[in-house]
């Protein structure tokens, strides 16, 4: 079986190993909202909610050394996807309990911790199965079937979802959506258990004692505290993305809210083609626009272009509360245009994280500074629907448009850091930065 799994080329595994690790993402942040909308859950109880479950990214750091020193990680793929089927086959169980509202909960917690762990041992396993060269070559592949995989959970799911509600009711619809995602990583693991390969460097690396594996774990923290300016990245870290992230919760309730609760009244269907499908299809433009400027000019050139596209098209989620205009096609095109502007300014983000982190101990500090990528969608999700139902949903995008003045500021801090926008000018990106540049904004 493993001299099988040797000869198969990568593109039979790359892609399905990158589509499956970021469906369950998308479902604990995203799909999950619009679950709960239908659910009839209060703006504040759905903030709360789904905000806290960012919490097993934010601790990822913290066990990532296990995946390193325990078993391989082609055993922790096989063995995440396998928790994951267990996960999604749990929830559609747990959408018919009476206590449906706690057993939700414990369901899409442990999707979201092992989600965090398939992360890890994915990346992880990308650098060990290929040489440098292949590396390079599939970097872009990698990279669009994990936004293949995220179009999935966002739009074909959400919209299976409105089709299966509509005719067997909220639960009942939900709750047979879920059998989808759960049978496919039930065959996930059994193919990648078949074709994975086998490299000689996926080991279990044991320390040789306990102390030398606390010194260097330690060590890893220590250093990245230690680091120059590393409060202000921090709050870069936590603020830059403030706005965005409040409306990106709310968002689902604001869609398919009553109209005379504020919101627009979309159907599911419709959100899903709308948000899922072509909004999500601007993040990716977006992303791919910046990345190929900032390759061809550099950082400097685009810098506050990117930063004024990202936070100007909010405005578009205040004129759709002030208008209530739930035209198909006129809140699409106020979605992509949101998205466009995320996609696009997110590429400063990526970027700064990629920045502060370099160094001897690279691959350790972006693992911490993705933790606090995490945070900074974890708190402001968590307060965002306290805010909206003390404010309404006109009030809350106010509110929103004035969140704005932090992420300028924190961005007019970065700019002073001239060795930030000199590290990716006027030296041309590597191949593997520029995929990290196109990521997801989730």
């Amino acid at each position: 079986m493993s001299d099988s799994g040797r000869r198969l080329p990568p593109w039979m595994w790359i892609p399905t190993l990158y589509f499956a690790e970021s469906i369950p993402n998308a479902v604990v942040s995203d799909t999950a909202t619009f679950m709960y909308t239908d659910f009839k859950l209060s703006t504040d109880q759905l903030g709360l909610i789904t905000g806290l479950m960012y919490w097993a990214w934010v601790v990822k750091p913290m066990w990532s050394p296990m995946v390193d020193l325990v078993k391989t990680k082609r055993w922790w793929i096989v063995l995440t996807e396998l928790l994951l089927a267990g996960s999604f086959l749990g929830l559609a169980v747990a959408i018919r309990s009476p206590n449906w509202l706690i057993w939700t909960q414990v369901c899409l917690w442990v999707m979201a911790l092992t989600s965090a762990t398939q992360d890890i041992a994915a990346a992880g396993f990308y650098m060990l199965g290929l040489n440098e060269r292949e590396q390079a070559g599939y970097s872009g592949f990698r990279g669009t079937f994990y936004k293949l995989g995220m179009l999935a959970a966002k739009g074909v799911l959400l919209w299976a979802a409105g089709r299966l509600t509509t005719r067997l009711g909220f639960f009942d619809g939900w709750s047979s959506m879920m059998i989808i995602p759960g049978i496919f990583f039930g065959t996930m693991a059994l193919y990648h258990w078949l074709v994975l390969p086998r490299p000689a460097a996926d080991v279990a690396r044991v320390p040789e004692s306990a102390a030398v594996f606390w010194s260097g774990y330690r060590s890893t923290f220590s250093t990245f505290f230690a680091k120059p300016g590393v409060l202000r990245a921090i709050a870069f870290m936590l603020l830059f993305r403030l706005a965005e992230v409040q409306v990106l919760a709310m968002a689902p309730p604001f869609l398919k809210g009553k109209l005379e609760a504020g919101g627009l009244a979309m159907g599911s269907e419709e959100v899903g083609l709308a948000y899922g499908v072509f909004a999500l299809a601007g993040i990716i433009v977006g992303g791919l626009a910046a990345g190929a400027m900032v390759a061809a000019k550099g950082l400097r050139a685009w810098y506050w272009l990117m930063i004024v596209v990202m936070h100007l098209p909010n405005l578009a989620f205040l004129y759709l509360a002030f208008t209530q205009d739930n035209t198909f096609w006129v809140v699409t095109t106020c979605l992509v245009i949101e998205q466009f502007g995320y996609g696009f300014g997110f590429t400063v983000y990526v970027l700064y994280l990629m920045y502060f982190a370099k160094g001897e101990l690279q691959t350790s500090h972006y693992a911490i500074a993705t933790g606090f990528m995490a945070m900074s969608v974890m708190f402001p999700k968590m307060i965002s629907g306290y805010v909206q139902k003390s404010l309404g949903f006109k009030g809350f995008f106010i509110y929103v448009a004035v969140c704005t003045l932090p992420s300028f500021y924190v961005a007019w801090m970065a700019w002073r850091d001239k060795a930030f926008l000199d590290h990716f000018e006027p030296k041309p990106i590597a191949t593997g930065d520029q995929d990290a540049i196109g990521i997801s904004a989730d």
